[in-house]
């Protein structure tokens, strides 16, 4: 990062500890009002949009030239998302959020064009600051963190973090779900993308493998993960160059592990992720 560029890191670090006291306030002191957006699982809560506000508004009032792509809104003041481009998720994992009060966060991170600089992701409930600067390291709670050393685990040793939606999607494109899962040590489903990046990147699942997820899942968890020596595999899912579209995303401690489970990918699958 450059100094203005660690200006602006800092300048973001206080402002999502802001926004993570400020959801805390709010879960516990008013009622939270959910409604569907695309289905069942696909939800807001008026605190999506509360922080959502707060998160844009803040970032536009001292960098007004500066692009936005958010979940909520998706993108605001500026569609030339080729300069530097704030990529927000106010509440990842908002069933979570609403339903038990833990394991969500919120996800902010800074793109020039589609390079990472830095990323941010706040564990609200745990009081944990997964955060990297690009060719910086990773840090956690504001202790650096060395590289993971090399992982030589087979697939059998895994533990594969994947959802059900996922696993659907993957049996409709062909691929043996079920025999790739039979071979694994265990398999988790957290329902928050941007933390179960971050326990890959501090060695607890050793593959995460989506096909529902969207850029501000995972671009600020990306930061960490590859700063911490983890692999990651990011693909549109459609042919649209749109920024707001799906993403096949996979990341893992152990090259061994993702060559093996290419294996059970179905031939276009894997086209996709070894283009």
């Amino acid at each position: 990062m450059n100094v203005e560029e660690r200006e602006m890191y800092d300048f973001a670090n206080i402002l999502i500890h802001s926004a993570g006291t400020k959801l805390k306030q709010e879960h516990k002191c008013s009622v939270i009002k959910v409604r569907e957006k695309t289905s069942q699982m696909d939800l807001v809560t008026e605190h999506d949009l509360l922080i959502e506000k707060l998160l844009v508004k803040a970032i536009l009032e001292k960098y007004p030239g500066h692009g936005i792509l958010a979940e909520e809104c998706q993108t605001w003041a500026s569609s030339d998302l080729s300069g530097y481009t704030w990529v927000i998720d106010p509440i990842d994992g908002t069933i979570n959020y609403y339903r038990f009060g833990k394991d969500y966060a919120i996800s902010l991170a800074l793109y020039l064009g589609e390079k990472p600089i830095f990323g941010l992701v706040f564990d609200v409930a745990n009081g944990v600051m997964f955060a990297a600067g690009h060719g910086e390291g990773a840090i956690m709670n504001g202790y650096p963190l060395d590289i993971l050393p090399d992982r030589q685990e087979r697939l059998n040793k895994a533990v594969v973090g994947i959802s059900l939606r996922t696993m659907r999607d993957f049996v409709g494109m062909g691929m043996d779900v079920l025999g790739m899962l039979s071979t694994v040590q265990a398999y988790r489903y957290l329902g928050c993308a941007s933390l179960e990046l971050c326990k890959v990147a501090n060695g607890e699942y050793d593959l995460f493998i989506s096909s529902n997820v969207h850029e501000w899942d995972v671009a600020a968890a990306r930061v960490f993960l590859e700063q911490r020596g983890g692999g990651f595999l990011i693909r549109r899912k459609d042919d649209t160059r749109s920024r707001c579209g799906k993403l096949l995303v996979a990341a893992f401690r152990s090259p061994l592990i993702w060559e093996e489970a290419v294996e059970y990918l179905p031939q276009g699958l894997r086209d996709k992720f070894e283009a």
